[in-house]
Order: structure tokens, then sequence, then C-alpha cells
């Protein structure tokens, strides 16, 4: 499976293997889609004005509301929704969340799941019914008719109204049964059910917490409780007990002009097939997956001047985050700003410190108005970053990167078995918090960029020759032209070479922003964009510097946790390195009156170290180099 072939992932600097999380839920026709049906108005043809108690009568004086994208009411134990009738038949994302765990179950802020949702009225009931953009056709087109008949809408509850507002501009459902009885849809992964056993939920230990309203999402936070076989902790119980968050999120108003995917450049991806083109089978489209990004000024920016965006990208920093880490988190995400003024925007994405709860009373980073770096107590050695996207065009709407506090340990193991034979601040099983920092600073903007839309490019290492990582051409291009590759730090470079060991945002991240981010005004549809799109690729087509590939057990280019285009030379100055290293550990890693694991771990860490510069050298031998290419 390709990392574009699914809609919603989270891309961990820290694995060969991709973690995937739950696939957005898409199901039928995208931009341009027709309304589902009529909505009748809240008289509704079937209405029996003597089952439908007076507004007074259901939401009383003692409720406690509030007001944004729709009302929302508490009574008691009992919640309300009351939807507007101009809400009825428009598409909401919703996403699902593990908001606190028990342990060894997933992480506090995890996804757990992504649909489309509309409200349908149906007389005097209203159902929500699941939406699918897998297949399209132009409303206008002769076979629209026939796309919708094959795609029908799942229903997923079906809720009694139980009262109409005074002035009948909106109707009140009781929403307790979407969140206290087993609805999929709300529920954990699929994955999860099987790997403990759970055999139901039980609706007497689920209940919900509370239920928020603003102005474009709604957000539930709620207790659920499986029964389950094999419970992941305290197992006696066969218990599993979680807290959850729903968002139920307004798609934009006004879709955004897709940008079609092209192989040749790496982004992540939505795919539709669109019934509507003039050819004689069913054609798919690929639109890349980014953030919606406008010039605030278009005359400034068409004269080349670079202007801020109508709305920039910004990422929060969780609350739960160490002070001394944060600064290093928000530089990772605004080492993107440089490739994101290639597109012409300046100020164009922001790392930021959380408000404080006086300055914002209301924001969570639950929220899916939010973007939030998570902090996650957890001993996995790992980060990830997933976004969340409009399934219809590909726009990105937020993205949740998260961060495991372990994933120190990995970077020191990194770090010190490949740059400490030269770099006397990686000798140690402690590194100072200025050089941990900087490591912090690269998983940072490598988990950011997953996030802007950007895939794992593993063949931006082989870009650079050997003998210039030895040189400091790597203190201004990097360990690789892309900080999307496992290119890691730079074991090539020996004691007394002018060398810089991190990687950074390089000429190949400028390059696939620009492609990706720059406007084309002149284009009123993506096929117009296409050939300007081309005409970037081929301008910089012979040079391996702007080259893409996915990870690859077969050509010697697209390697991960590899550095240079030789790897054999490579290869020999890393072991070279590793020798150094390996005579010297006791003595770095020495600590009075401790034990022996340190030592253990990273003797284990030089073992394996090798085995990866032997597995680049073995690809050689009888590899075979991929290039991506058009017929011109």
């Amino acid at each position: 499976m390709k990392c574009s072939d699914v809609p919603l992932r989270a891309m961990p600097l820290l694995r060969l293997l991709p973690i995937v999380l739950v696939p957005l839920a898409l199901a039928a026709c995208a931009v341009g889609r027709a309304d589902p049906g009529p909505t009748p108005s809240p008289a509704g043809p079937d209405r029996d004005d003597d089952a439908i108690s007076s507004y007074s009568d259901v939401i009383t004086g003692d409720a406690v509301s509030d007001d944004g994208l729709f009302a929302v009411h508490q009574v008691d134990t009992d919640f309300f929704y009351e939807i507007p009738v101009e809400q009825f038949g428009r598409e909401m994302l919703v996403v699902s969340r593990i908001s606190r765990t028990a342990e060894n179950v997933g992480w506090g802020g995890a996804k757990e799941g992504t649909a489309v949702v509309r409200w349908q009225r149906r007389g005097d009931q209203v159902l929500l019914r699941q939406v699918s953009h897998e297949n399209y056709a132009d409303p206008e087109s002769t076979i629209y008719q026939s796309v919708l008949n094959s795609n029908f809408e799942p229903v997923i509850q079906v809720f009694d109204i139980d009262t109409v507002s005074d002035d009948s501009s909106a109707v009140v459902i009781q929403v307790n049964d979407l969140f206290e009885s087993d609805v999929p849809l709300f529920g954990i992964r699929p994955q999860r059910r099987e790997a403990y056993e759970v055999r139901s939920l039980d609706g007497d230990r689920t209940f919900i917490e509370s239920v928020r309203s603003f102005p474009r999402n709604v957000e539930v936070r709620r207790v659920v409780t499986y029964q389950a076989t094999e419970a992941p902790s305290d197992a006696e119980s066969n218990t599993l007990s979680l807290e959850m968050n729903h968002s139920m999120l307004l798609l934009p108003d006004e879709p955004m002009q897709p940008r079609l995917w092209d192989e040749r450049v790496g982004y992540f991806s939505v795919t539709r097939t669109n019934y509507g083109l003039d050819e004689q089978r069913a054609e798919q489209e690929r639109f890349i997956t980014r953030w919606r990004l406008e010039p605030s000024d278009p005359e400034a920016w068409a004269r080349g001047e670079l202007v801020d965006p109508v709305k920039p990208i910004i990422y929060y920093v969780d609350p739960a985050t160490p002070d001394k880490w944060r600064p290093y988190i928000i530089q990772g995400v605004n080492d993107w700003q440089v490739a994101f003024e290639a597109a012409g925007f300046s100020n164009a994405i922001e790392g930021r410190e959380p408000p404080s709860p006086e300055e914002d009373p209301d924001w969570s980073p639950e929220d899916a108005r939010y973007s939030v770096i998570r902090y996650l107590a957890s001993s996995v050695q790992n980060a990830s970053g997933p976004h969340v996207h409009d399934p219809r065009t590909g726009e990105i709407l937020e993205s949740d990167i998260q961060w495991y506090h372990n994933v120190m340990n990995l970077l020191r193991n990194w770090y010190l078995v490949q740059t400490a034979a030269r770099e006397e601040n990686a000798r140690g099983v402690k590194f100072d918090d200025e050089v941990m920092g900087e490591l912090i600073r690269f998983v940072s903007a490598h988990e950011v960029g997953h996030t802007i839309g950007l895939p794992h490019n593993m063949k931006s290492s082989a870009a650079y020759p050997v003998d210039s990582l030895r040189t400091s051409f790597t203190c201004t291009m990097g360990t690789a032209a892309s900080i999307m590759d496992y290119a890691r730090f730079n074991y090539v470079a020996q004691p007394g070479d002018d060398a810089c060991v991190l990687p950074r945002v390089g000429p190949y991240d400028i390059y696939s922003i620009r492609w990706g981010y720059r406007p084309i005004p002149e284009a009123g549809a993506p096929e117009e964009e296409r050939p300007t799109l081309h005409k970037w690729i081929l301008d910089t087509g012979d040079d391996p510097v702007y080259r893409f590939g996915d990870p690859s057990q077969t050509d010697p280019e697209s390697l991960t946790e590899a550095i240079g285009n030789d790897a054999m030379r490579a290869s020999e100055l890393g072991i070279a390195n590793l020798k150094r290293i390996a005579t010297s550990l006791r003595d770095w890693t020495y600590e009075a009156g401790e034990g022996y694991a340190q030592l253990r771990e990273l003797h284990q860490q030089i073992g394996a170290q090798w085995n990866r510069y032997s597995g680049h050298v073995l690809t050689n031998v009888g590899g075979v180099h991929w290039n991506r290419k058009s017929q011109d």
C-alpha cells in the first residue's frame, strides 16, 4: 500500500513501517454534489402535533445551553441538539479521539476514526447519514443520477423530534442514544475490538460528560465502557473504559479548488472515480492534500511580493509539553516558513504557545478547529504526523501531531551511534538540554512536513555526493535534499571534517511546497493547472535533488536510514566511525553506581547500525533504479 493511497495517515518519523490511523470514512460524490433530497419543513408532511411537546416542556428553565453551529442543551442527564433547518443536508466531518486512556490503549489525543455525515429531516424524525465521496459526476452530466443511485447513503441513527423552536427555525432531538449505545462510527476502531475481544458496550457504564458548541463545530466528551475478554489492563475486570471526544465540524461552505496529484512530486492524496469524464472507462482522479492558502493581497502577490495568507497554518503546543522543549518544537514548525516563501507567502505557518485559561477559557486541544502538537506520556519511541482533510478537495482542515515522550531515547541512541566519533556532545547517556532540543527540533520539522501534505521521500538522500557530506556543504544543505527522508544524522563525516550533522528543511522540500501550494490564478479548474504543474517538474527534471521516491527494498537510491549517493563508500566511512565509538563506549557511558543497562542498549544499537550499513550495500547487488517519469 502506498502512503498516498489513503486519505488519513500518521506518518511516523521513527519506524520503517508507517503507522496507519483509521482512514477517513469517505463514502459518494464530491465538489458540486447535489442535495440528497428535499428536506421537509419543521411542520413536515407527516407531523403529528400531539406527538411533539412544546419547547418549554423539553428545554426547561433548568437547561444548561450553549450556542454555536447549533444550540446544545443539557437537562439533568439528557442532552439535546437544536438543529437549524438550514443545517439539514450540509456535510460535516466527525473526528473521534481518545481523550483519556487506559494503560496500553493508544494515548490521549489519538484519533480513532473520521467520517463525513449529514443530518436529514424525515417527517417527525431526523436521520444521521454517512456520506461518501469515492464516486463523482458533475451534477449537470447525464450520468449524475446514476451515480447517486449507486451510492445510497447509509442511515447511522434515527431520532424522534422532541420539539420545535418557538419560531419554527430549528428542531430539537435528544442525542443520548447516539453516544450511550454501541454506534461503531463513534466507537473504538475495529482493530482494538478484535485485539481486546470486545463483546459489547455497556450502556449502564457509558455516559456523556459534556457537550459544547462553537461557530463551526460541536464537541462531545463521553466515558465509554466495553466488556472485553482480553482487557489490556486490569484484565480481571473484563472491562475497558476510555474517555472519548467527538468533534462534528462543518465542511467549508465553498470547497477549495483541488490540485491534481502527480507521482513525480510526493504528496498524500485523495482519490475518487469520476464517471462524468469523457473517457472510455471509469477514470480515477487524485488530488493532493494541502492547506488552503490564499494571498491576502492578490495584486501584490502577482507582482512577485511576499504576502501573508488570508488564513495562516497555526500549530499549538500541547499545554502538557515540558516548558524546556516548547521553543524547539515551535522552531521546528517555523522552519517551514522558507518553503512557503517559495510559494509567495510570508508568515504562512507558525508554531504557538497555547492560550491560557484566562486568555481563552473555551480553548481545548480536542477542539477540531485547532491543530495541536500533542505531548503523550508514553514509553513508545516514536512521533507521527496525521492530518484530517476535506474528502471533496483534499483541503487539510486540522492536524494533531502525536509526540511521544520517549522519542528522546531513540534520538539519543541514533545521535550517539551515528556521530559520537566526532561530536563530543553526543558522548554520554544523557545529553545537554540544548543538544536534545536541536534533535527535537528536527523531529518536529519532519512531522510538520507530514501534516502539510508531504510523505517520506527516501530518494532525496541519494542526491548528495558522499564527499560533500564531509564538508561545510552540509551546514546549509543538510544531510539530504529533504527532511522528509529517513536520513537521520551525518554518519559519513569523519573526525576532523568540517561538516554539520543535523538534517534540515532542504531544497526538495522548498520545491515540493512551491509545486503544491503556489497559486495558479489563471486556472479556473484543476485540469487547467496541469500544463503549469508539468512545466514546473520538467524545469528540474534532470536534477536528482528534485526527485521523489517511496521506501524501497530494491532501489539503491530509495533506502531508509541512508545518506549519500554511494552506499559502499558511505557505509565504509560509517563503519570506521562505529569502530571508534565501540572502543570508547564504556568510558562515554560510565556512571558511578549504575548497572550496565545503558551500555547494553547502546552496544545493541551499534550492532543494529552495522546491519543498516550492510543492508545499504546489499541492495546494490541486483538492485533496480526506479525513476518516475512521464512519456515526454
